[in-house]
């Protein structure tokens, strides 16, 4: 699972402003076992104090049968206004809780930090193929 991100300095424009108070973060998840179903991720925490991110859902990654793609999740984020100026979350991490769901019914939780990987871009579909290269 890969954490990137991006920011919107307008409602619905997204961009890489170190300005900007607000963005998303993007989850891409590749499957790593064949009988996989689906990734939870039930919180999302800041590692950093002037990031807020609200978590309003749980984020699922849902993988289809007998497919090896990449899917991809988001959740917004605020940097708060009075904390920085400007923000850098190149080398950013966020701390997750989620459960890996198998095609059986077994569950497997699961906590973790990632590190941001960059600023989110469109990418190809392709397994293996990253967002930034």
């Amino acid at each position: 699972m890969n954490v990137y991100y991006r920011y919107q300095e307008h409602p619905g424009q997204y961009s890489g402003s170190l300005r900007a108070t607000h963005g998303a973060l993007v989850f891409r998840g590749e499957r790593f076992r064949d009988d996989v179903s689906n990734v939870v991720v039930k919180d999302v925490r800041s590692s950093d104090s002037k990031v807020e991110i609200k978590l309003q859902q749980i984020l699922v990654l849902p993988f289809k049968n007998n497919e090896n793609t990449s899917v991809e999740v988001s959740v917004r984020f605020r940097i708060g206004s009075d904390k920085a100026k400007e923000v850098d979350l190149t080398n950013y991490k966020v701390r997750i809780k989620a459960v890996v769901n198998y095609q059986n019914g077994d569950k497997k939780a699961f906590s973790t930090v990632l590190p941001m990987m960059g600023v989110y871009h469109n990418h190809s579909e392709k397994p293996g193929d990253f967002i930034n290269k």
